[in-house]
């Protein structure tokens, strides 16, 4: 059953540009619109997912304009007035904000959940469980902030993670506990810690809250972004007034500044991935279809395994005794490296900056 509450809504935020999955990923063409996992696109599969959270007319697309018309070939059947887009895009602290300005004029006092479009679950009944329980905890406490956290199951060294405190009096559908503590990407000993104190969850950046509350912080601890948000909101901004705005995530400006009494976390054993790189991508498609080598396009692969090839239809791509390597062969680029090394990708990106390369980006 969705939440029924009218007041609720779920945006999902689709304006990401980066290249970690290059050079499928493209600045142009960013990974949430990329069929990685399934037939499907990322951000068709998170819109799939949260219609069992709330009301369709409750869910929004959030992105930057230059996105605007790719979303609408994507889900052709959200309305116009539901596709929320930015004159230029810049970092999710401005784009929370002008996300509370925009829905907080349009449905007053409404409790919104901001969801990344470029993620693979697992299992949404927990996914589902998390944002029912976080949006109706909100509802009732709209002087929070709540985050969903994810019971860590490696020492993952690329995530942020969220310490939580005493628990949280409430009577919710789920467990919830305050936010103590956001630590940022932590080295492989710290991680390892981590793993072994069941008080610390990965963060997946998805928040819940009031708009009314969220532009209150905005306007406390970022007060030049408010002034913005503030002409937006009465109509007395251009676009100039939002492109100058400075290139910001919600956490520095916003959550990590709030009291921990006012942020608060619900734990969810989502089976979950960011999709960071080549190699944590092999790992949900071997999770996913249990297979030892994930081919795509005209491949052939001989006395070799966990491969993972995405040809582009134009030639056949063979692969012979060779294990453990990510090819990927665009009309005007071909990348190959091994699994292990496909973390470092961001290392390739500088080096192609540095060639100015950057039309291959």
């Amino acid at each position: 059953m969705k939440t029924q509450e009218k007041n609720l809504a779920i945006v999902i935020i689709a304006g990401g540009s980066g290249t970690r999955l290059w050079p499928l990923s493209r600045k142009e063409s960013p990974k949430q619109f990329q069929s990685f996992v399934s037939d499907k696109t990322l951000l068709e599969e998170t819109y799939d997912r949260v219609k069992q959270v709330v009301p369709v007319n409750r869910v929004f697309v959030a992105s930057s304009e230059k996105y605007g018309s790719r979303i609408r070939t994507i889900l052709p059947g959200v309305p116009e007035e539901q596709i929320l887009l930015e004159p230029s895009a810049k970092g999710t602290g401005p784009a929370l904000g002008l996300i509370a300005t925009v829905l907080g004029n349009r449905l007053p006092g409404v409790t919104i959940a901001t969801i990344a479009s470029d993620h693979a679950i697992e299992n949404d009944e927990a996914f589902v469980a998390a944002l029912r329980s976080g949006l109706e905890t909100i509802a009732r406490h709209p002087d929070k902030l709540a985050v969903v956290g994810i019971n860590p199951t490696t020492p993952d060294t690329g995530l942020g993670y969220i310490r939580m405190g005493e628990e949280f009096t409430d009577s919710g559908r789920e467990r919830t506990f305050y936010a103590d503590e956001f630590k940022e990407k932590p080295n492989q000993k710290t991680a390892e810690a981590y793993l072994a104190d069941w008080r610390y969850l990965w963060n997946a950046g998805y928040f819940i809250f009031s708009a009314d509350a969220m532009l209150g912080w905005i306007a406390k601890y970022a007060p030049k972004l408010s002034e913005v948000l503030t002409a937006i909101g009465n109509g007395t901004a251009d676009k100039s007034a939002y492109d100058d705005i400075e290139v910001e995530a919600i956490e520095p400006i916003v959550v990590e500044k709030l009291p921990a009494e006012s942020r608060i976390v619900v734990p969810a054993p989502i089976r979950w991935s960011d999709i960071g790189t080549w190699s944590s991508l092999f790992d949900v498609l071997a999770h996913r279809y249990k297979s030892e080598s994930f081919l795509f396009g005209e491949t052939v692969e001989l006395e070799g395994s966990g491969n993972l090839v995405y040809g582009n239809g134009k030639k056949v791509i063979a692969l012979f005794g060779v294990d453990d390597l990510v090819v990927v062969d665009t009309d005007d680029a071909l990348l190959v490296t091994s699994r292990e090394r496909a973390a470092d990708i961001k290392k390739l990106i500088s080096e192609l900056k540095d060639r100015g390369r950057e039309d291959l980006l």
